[in-house]
């Protein structure tokens, strides 16, 4: 009996079973197809590092490397010329441009000498600023009585002032050859001319209390003022001017520093992470100073002068 109940249950498992599949079947259901994938017709925008990397993911762009040589740490237009920082005609040789004043200056005014000569890169701005001073003064007599000097021609100068003053006076107003600003083709010196053609006193005129106070606007500073002698090593000399450009006119008149002052104020209080920021009538201004060999190459436009001591000062102008 008990053989013939397991093969009657058999059977019956096997009916339920056939019934089963006929009943799927008939309910018109299909099964799933698969999907194919649907490729990407284009990159992803954002490309993401691997999660399993250990190493950082590289940015999208590389930063470029600005790299200083010697050469670049004594020449530019901040460069310190004095008693003790001599300049280096070498370094100099290939930015110099030295362009005469009488043949290029945009208007008349009066040049001592016919071959007198500056950085051509700061004519422009000298010839606004005589323009300027003249206007406001109402003559025409602010003129040029020094400029570009060689290193025989300061030699001259030397000689000429002892022999008329003394030996100790010509050390307390020309600088020793090699060590003159006049060297640079940065520095002039300013004088009153009159229309007979005699000189008269700059430091006594009214030229030279406005071109005090408003040199700085032209990219000069007056190099050697009276309260900043023990610095500088040179006695007061109202008619000396020196070009630094802009932002650093404006902001070493606000301050009342010296050019000795400024470059140890930015080696002092300023890095490539730490700059300056500077806000003046032709824009705004990022300054550092660094003595490493590279650095990240600034965003946008910039420069570079060295300071002729033991780095560069970099300048970037900030956009909008």
């Amino acid at each position: 009996m008990k053989n013939g109940n397991n093969h009657a249950a058999q059977r019956l498992s096997a009916l339920i079973l056939t019934l089963t599949l006929i009943l799927c079947a008939c309910g018109g259901k299909k099964p799933a197809e698969p999907v194919t994938p649907v490729e990407p017709t284009q990159a992803p925008a954002v490309t993401e590092a691997a999660s399993s990397s250990s190493e950082p993911a590289e940015s999208a762009e590389e930063r470029a490397r600005l790299s200083f040589s010697e050469k670049d740490i004594h020449s530019g237009d901040l460069i310190l010329v004095s008693a003790a920082h001599a300049y280096d005609f070498e370094a100099n040789d290939d930015t110099l441009d030295l362009k005469n004043i009488r043949e290029n200056q945009s208007f008349y005014y009066q040049v001592d000498k016919l071959e007198f000569s500056v950085a051509g890169r700061i004519l422009p701005a000298l010839d606004r600023m005589i323009a300027a001073c003249d206007e406001a003064v109402g003559t025409k007599e602010t003129g040029i009585t020094s400029a570009y000097r060689t290193y025989e021609y300061q030699e001259g100068v030397m000689r000429e002032i002892t022999e008329a003053y003394g030996e100790a006076y010509a050390k307390k107003y020309v600088a020793i050859p090699g060590f003159s600003e006049h060297h640079t083709g940065l520095a002039v010196d300013i004088g009153i001319f009159y229309e007979d053609g005699s000189q008269g006193s700059f430091s006594e005129s009214r030229n030279a209390v406005w071109m005090r106070e408003n040199c700085y606007r032209f990219g000069f500073v007056r190099r050697y003022a009276e309260d900043k002698t023990k610095i500088t090593g040179i006695s007061n000399e109202a008619w000396h001017f020196r070009y630094v450009g802009m932002p650093h006119a404006a902001f070493m008149t606000e301050k009342n520093f010296c050019l000795e002052e400024y470059i140890d104020y930015l080696r002092e209080h300023t890095s490539e992470n730490a700059p300056l920021s500077v806000t003046c009538a032709d824009g705004s201004y990022d300054i550092f100073f660094t003595d490493a060999g590279e650095i990240d190459e600034p965003s946008g436009e910039y420069t570079v002068s060295g300071n002729n001591v033991d780095g560069v000062i970099v300048t970037v102008k900030r956009e909008g």
